[in-house]
């Protein structure tokens, strides 16, 4: 028995052969069809053939040729394409469709426009215009438009094809059409057709012609034919007049289609017209501010001929547009008003006490949906006073500030960003004007920059961090930033800072508050050498802001500077209390107002240098010999009766005076004053002869008196000896005192920290230019500057100073002797 299959089973089966065939999994399958000379020319032979299949078999392959590349077209029109194709215009619609396509193509090169451009052609030419005219195809239709427009490039042809029927169906088109390349080669065509005279007497005579439309298309080669016919100027001449008032909706329209062109939109500034214009506005009806103020705005847009609309006055013609209440108006007003204004003289022009009040007035303004806030005025008095110097002087006449703090107190959360930096920056200006810095100046108005620097956008909080800069240097700003804890907001921010521009902006602040002692001093309690120690190399290579607040954070204080650094230099003298730690210290740096303030005393010792108290030259008892105290052995015997310490009248540093009390007042607990430093000071003073010599004189002579003051009570004792004498001497003191926070004079006896500190703070006192250098396992030392050489050549060479041995030895420094003084070993 067969089984016959049915035209249906076949089908489904044909389907999936094809869909297997076209599987995209399958694609190397699938083979580019290729093409031989031999095939084309054969293709383009039989187009000549009475049989419609043949020839329509043909145009397909034809078509698909010339689709491949550029170069096939041109191959097609010298084996002779066009003439066959134009032979196949009277054939049924299919072969019609795929010729005129095929024509469409060809005519993009240059070689075809040649060929078509004989007597021999123009009959079809005529036939391709009557179907595009008559012809019911919409396909057809589309290819005879697009034809037309590339053959009446030529002008022969241009006037050959001109007829009267033509352009009512370009005008049509233009019109209604839909169809974007269908409007362009409409468009084209008849931009090409108004080369000919009669074309364009003709026009205003059809039914579908459509100003407006042509021109809302903004095609360049339109507009340039608008311009050479000079079609603005006529569109002004005509809304000022009276005579036209039923032409004025329809001319306007025109002229707004043509102020967006940019090939139409200010050549005629210049024109007699335009001069006319800004006097009529004056007067006018007000009906006419609401488009004409699109006009001016569009100008004013344009920085070119900015000078020009100033050489004509045009900004007095804008201002009159202030006369209309209609807020269109007005807002758009206001945006030409800020685009003039960057011109200097226009804005200086512009900006009376009139239009003062009148933007003043305009920011008061209410239930505006356009722009609830007016920010368009606030945009342009933000203009005038970003560009003119005298602007926020007639601002502030007006009665600005109200306004001013209202959007920056009220309706900061409510405003666009953009409208809220502009607040800011007026902000900023006003507190850097000497006539309105005090009036601006508030606790309020600090708090809210603050807050806003700590919450905000990058933008905003830059802004802000730049106006709290500006208002560093006053009082009461620095009073209400330490009171509101801004310090610590202003590191946790830079802590977490991304943008490169805001953390700049910290750091110009933190370089400008580090000349005050208060903001300083808490910057420094809250951790700012940390918080700056945090950033990477990399950061700090891109802003070298970094590496100099850094630096002029560490020069403002030195003890944190020789505790972070281990060294203080030869131009850095000691500052009164100065103080360091003996020992290692993994904790904060400790600071000493702190720990007096809190009554706290610290596990290691610190050792102060305190120069508050002086000696009175005159009260103070002649020492008999003034070489004795370089060889006493126990100078502190020397000093039987000790002073008292009273305050000087003259100034506020305390003096002593040599009345017989026997003891100095001791502050049990917190930090006592040094009376025995300012005697050395002193003492080493009175010395001339050996402080006038060279430089290695007098370093010996205060290295053996540092020696004679911290040697002990006790000669000839081994170093064991001596460490445990120094022990319970430490011991003794911090008894005394009730704290481990020891002044350097009660010193006796010391090694390498207490000598280098000594030398240090005497011979800041004597001019010896030395450093202060922390090394290793609790050795100190000190390098001397040293000149050298000729007067015309000197050079500055660096030695470390023998304290403990050969005393007064200067040693070069990284030398042998230095290193192993300084156990650098």
């Amino acid at each position: 028995m067969s089984i016959q299959v049915g035209k249906a089973d076949k089908a489904e089966k044909g389907d999936k052969a094809i869909a297997s065939k076209l599987d995209k999994s399958k694609q190397t399958e699938i083979k580019e069809k290729l093409y031989n000379t031999k095939q084309v020319e054969t293709s383009i032979t039989i187009l000549d053939s009475p049989e419609v299949d043949i020839v329509l078999e043909a145009l397909l392959f034809i078509s698909k040729y010339a689709d491949l590349n550029k170069n096939n077209s041109v191959f097609l029109i010298k084996k002779g394409l066009i003439p066959k194709l134009t032979q196949n215009l009277s054939k049924n619609i299919c072969i019609l469709r795929l010729s005129l396509r095929l024509f469409t193509e060809v005519l993009n090169f240059e070689e075809a426009l040649n060929e078509i451009d004989q007597e021999i052609y123009d009959e079809t030419f005529l036939q391709i215009t009557d179907m595009f005219i008559d012809h019911k195809d919409v396909h057809v239709r589309q290819y005879c438009i697009e034809i037309l427009s590339k053959i009446a490039a030529m002008p022969r042809i241009a006037v050959l094809i001109f007829k009267i029927d033509l352009l009512s169906p370009v005008l049509e088109n233009i019109k209604f059409s839909k169809n974007s390349t269908v409007q362009y080669y409409t468009l084209l065509l008849f931009f090409r057709l108004m080369d000919i005279p009669a074309a364009i007497s003709a026009v205003p005579e059809c039914n579908n012609y459509d100003p407006k439309k042509i021109t809302s298309f903004k095609l360049s080669f339109l507009q340039d034919g608008f311009k050479t016919v000079h079609l603005v100027e006529k569109l002004l001449a005509i809304i000022m007049r009276d005579s036209r008032e039923e032409q004025h909706e329809k001319a306007i329209q025109i002229l707004l289609n043509c102020i967006q062109s940019e090939e139409t939109s200010t050549y005629f500034i210049e024109s007699i017209e335009f001069l006319e214009l800004c006097q009529w506005i004056k007067t006018c009806h007000p009906k006419y501010l609401t488009p004409l103020i699109e006009v001016f705005l569009k100008l004013s847009s344009v920085p070119e001929i900015k000078q020009m609309l100033f050489d004509l006055s045009v900004e007095e013609s804008v201002l009159y547009f202030f006369r209309y209440s209609n807020k269109f108006v007005i807002n758009k007003t206001c945006q030409t008003v800020s685009n003039l204004t960057t011109h200097k003289y226009c804005c200086e022009q512009m900006l009376t006490p009139v239009i003062a009040s009148t933007l003043l007035d305009i920011l008061n303004r209410q239930n505006d949906e356009e722009d609830p806030y007016n920010e368009i005025a606030l945009k342009t008095i933000f203009h005038f006073i970003r560009r003119y110097n005298r602007a926020i002087e007639i601002f502030m006449a007006k009665e600005f500030k109200p306004i001013l703090l209202n959007y920056f107190l009220v309706k900061s959360k409510l405003i666009a960003d953009e409208s809220f930096a502009m607040v800011l920056e007026i902000i900023y200006r006003c507190l850097v004007h000497p006539l309105y810095q005090q009036e601006f100046i508030s606790s309020e108005l600090f708090v809210e920059l603050l807050t806003l620097f700590k919450e905000s956008t990058p933008s905003v909080s830059s802004l802000c961090c730049e106006i709290l800069t500006s208002v560093l240097p006053t009082q009461d700003f620095r009073k209400c930033f330490l009171q509101k804890n801004g310090p610590k907001t202003f590191l946790n921010v830079m802590e977490n800072c991304q943008d490169v521009e805001l953390l700049t902006q910290i750091l110009y602040f933190l370089f400008s508050s580090l000349v005050y002692e208060d903001v300083a001093m808490a910057f420094l309690h809250g951790g700012l050498i940390r918080s700056l120690r945090k950033f990477d190399e990399f950061l700090k290579s891109k802003i070298p802001l970094i590496k100099k607040v850094l630096n002029m954070a560490l020069g403002y204080y030195l003890p944190i500077k020789f505790f972070e650094m281990g060294r203080l230099e030869v131009t850095e003298k000691l500052p009164n209390r100065f103080y360091l730690i003996n020992g290692p210290w993994t904790a904060p740096f400790p600071f000493l107002d702190v720990l007096e303030n809190i009554h706290v005393s610290p596990y290691q010792t610190i050792y102060v240098v305190d120069y508050s108290l002086e000696v009175v030259k005159e009260n103070l008892p002649e020492l008999k010999s003034q070489t004795s105290l370089l060889i006493s052995k126990s100078y502190s015997k020397s000093f039987e009766s000790s002073p008292s310490i009273k305050k000087s009248p003259e100034n506020s540093n305390l003096t002593i005076t040599s009345h017989d009390s026997g003891t100095f007042d001791i502050n049990y607990g917190g930090i006592s004053s040094d009376p025995y430093l300012p005697r050395y000071i002193y003492h080493i003073q009175k010395y001339e002869k050996y402080l006038q010599g060279d430089i290695q004189t007098r370093c010996r002579f205060l290295a053996e008196y540092i020696d004679t003051l911290l040697c002990g009570p006790k000669e000839h004792l081994t170093l064991p000896q001596k460490i445990h004498e120094y022990k319970l001497q430490i011991e003794c003191l911090k008894n005394k005192l009730g704290n481990n926070i020891i002044p350097i004079g009660y010193l006796r006896l010391g090694f390498h920290c207490e000598r280098a500190l000594l030398f240090k703070a005497l011979a800041d006192k004597v001019s010896i230019p030395c450093s202060l250098v922390k090394g290793n396992l609790k050795i100190y030392w000190n390098e001397v500057a040293v000149f050298e050489g000729l007067d015309t050549d000197e050079k500055v060479k660096f030695y470390v100073v023998d304290l403990i041995e050969d005393l007064g030895n200067l040693m070069p420094v990284g030398s042998r002797e230095a290193n192993k003084y300084c156990n650098n070993n």
